[in-house]
């Protein structure tokens, strides 16, 4: 039986050559055509799996196996990569015998082959024991990693890949389920920072299922040739969406706001020369990314500096998406393959965006707050605007503002009391507000719903109430003037002027009408009491 650590596959002496028939130490991020040629061990008769471990922003691949029966392939190698074409030309065949190729295997974004394995390009080939030699073709217009082999075990892939392609899915979801909630928010009005949002997570969720293949895989679109480009608008929609956020603008923090302005302008001109390049436009979105984290950076620790709750809470998220994204790269580069750089990029920036998403949600609900306590504020000071300080009873505007909605069996009852400034004048202003108080506090109690006190100022008071209860009220005031004589205010009362709503087409003329008979009455009261003074000296 073959030990386990030796039943594994093996590549060795993997050497990579450009078009030009140069030999490269690793693959330049820039793209281009390239051959890299590998002798693979085989110690156990099995189906495995040929990959990229690293990376899927592959346009197009193909991986071709030979029996290696003492070919010179470097000479091969070396007639393929200067003629600077295809595998599938006629050099090949002159390189290397057929009868000593065995499979080939095609495959990438720009290419039509179907995909065994969701997100990944990996290809299934069945081996026996013995020494092989593998060459890889490559062409792309940009590489998001160097593209590094991998040869594994069927069953083993499958089981990684399953898990890779599973969580690559849910992150894609959970960005599309953000852009779709705060693309519906941005579409109101004032909602700005929303919708710089949506098109930040819109920007990362186009380029990264791009890069994954999802595009490919699911709708059959197999062109991605600019599709660094969404990133790099993201990025700016970002710096955008940062000045919204914490409150940016050239009059508020203008120093930063000019630092926007800046960062904006280094991003548009990484738009057009990446258009311009479009080898270059991957680069240029790295180059974006660093530029937009960086004013994120100075934004939120300047912010923090002041000590404002929201430029605090950005800053460490800001933070802790730059140490995913260089965790995202080292695990890349690592031995473990479940994860390629640009899922481990996918999660990264769906983290940021969740805690993006939290820092926005938590924003607006201290401004749906703010604004709970400017209403509070608002309705206390209307309140105290439409409220007497002495008696808290209703005053004047309060009165003025119900008469206009006054129903055609509504009255206005006017009163002046009575002695008032006798009370002043005997026993001090002290005396006089206590009256005015106990006035309003015992007839208020007594007219319960039939009726609303309200105090006009000075001695002057008013009852709104229904025709009906006309009676009813005057009776209170009577009862009042009792209590108030038990209180030690003999002597003490109040005329009273009547009209109903029907008597007049206007609140003024209502006023009017009740002020004169309020008069009348008070008159009719003083003669009356003469009157009894004199029969009763």
């Amino acid at each position: 039986m073959v030990p386990l650590a030796s039943a594994a596959p093996a590549l060795l002496g993997t050497t990579c050559i450009n078009q030009q028939g140069a030999i490269i130490e690793s693959i330049p991020l820039q793209g281009g055509k390239f051959a890299c040629q590998s002798l693979l061990k085989i110690t156990q008769a099995n189906q495995y799996v040929i990959d990229f471990k690293n990376t899927s922003t592959i346009a197009r691949f193909q991986h071709e196996i030979f029996q290696e029966n003492g070919a010179q392939p470097d000479e091969a190698q070396g007639k393929h990569s200067s003629a600077g074409t295809s595998p599938n030309q006629a050099t090949h065949s002159q390189a290397l015998q057929k009868k000593d190729l065995l499979h080939i295997l095609t495959g990438g974004l720009s290419s039509a082959e179907h995909n065994p394995f969701m997100l990944r390009h990996g290809r299934i080939v069945s081996l026996n024991p013995g020494t092989y030699r593998l060459i890889t073709w490559l062409q792309s217009p940009y590489y998001l990693a160097a593209p590094t082999l991998l040869i594994t075990d069927l069953a083993s892939y499958q089981r990684q890949s399953n898990i890779s392609a599973a969580a690559s899915l849910l992150l894609l979801g959970t960005l599309l389920g953000l852009f779709a909630y705060y693309a519906t928010l941005g579409a109101l009005p004032g909602h700005m920072t929303e919708r710089m949002y949506a098109t930040f997570i819109f920007g990362n969720l186009v380029f990264h299922a791009a890069a994954l293949g999802a595009f490919n895989q699911f709708f059959n679109w197999h062109w991605f040739y600019l599709t660094g480009l969404p990133l790099l608008i993201a990025n700016l929609a970002y710096v955008s969406f940062i000045c919204h956020l914490l409150g940016i603008n050239q009059f508020h923090r203008p120093r930063l706001y000019q630092l926007s302005l800046i960062a904006s302008s280094l991003l548009i001109a990484l738009i057009v020369l990446g258009m311009i390049f479009p080898a270059w436009m991957l680069a240029m979105s790295r180059m974006g990314v660093l530029i937009s984290l960086a004013f994120g950076l100075l934004c939120g620790l300047r912010l923090s500096m002041q000590r404002q709750i929201i430029g605090q809470l950005y800053l460490l998220t800001t933070i802790g998406f730059g140490m995913l994204c260089i965790m995202a790269s080292s695990a890349a580069n690592a031995t473990q393959h479940i994860f390629t750089l640009e899922q481990l990029g996918l999660f990264a920036v769906t983290i940021h965006a969740i805690l993006l998403s939290i820092l926005v949600a938590y924003k607006l609900s201290r401004l749906h707050l703010e604004k709970e306590q400017l209403l509070v504020e608002l309705q206390n000071t209307r309140s105290l605007a439409l409220t007497d300080r002495l008696t808290s009873m209703p005053n004047r505007h309060a009165l003025e503002n119900k008469l206009l909605k006054l129903p055609q069996h509504g009255c206005l009852m006017f009163l002046d009391m009575d002695n008032l400034k006798h009370v002043n004048d005997q026993f001090g202003h002290e005396a006089g507000d206590l009256l005015l108080t106990l006035f309003s506090q015992i007839l208020s109690n007594k007219l319960s719903e039939h009726g609303q006190l309200y105090r006009l100022g000075g001695d002057e008071f008013a009852i709104l109430c229904h025709e009906d209860d006309v009676e009813w009220c005057e009776h209170q005031l009577e009862y009042t003037h009792i209590q108030l004589g038990k209180e030690g205010f003999a002597g003490v009362g109040a005329s009273m002027g009547i009209v109903f709503a029907h008597e007049a087409s206007s609140t003024e003329a209502l006023l009017r009408i009740a002020d004169k008979r309020m008069y009348e009455n008070k008159r009719t009261r003083k003669n009356r009491k003469e009157m009894m003074q004199v029969l009763h000296p």
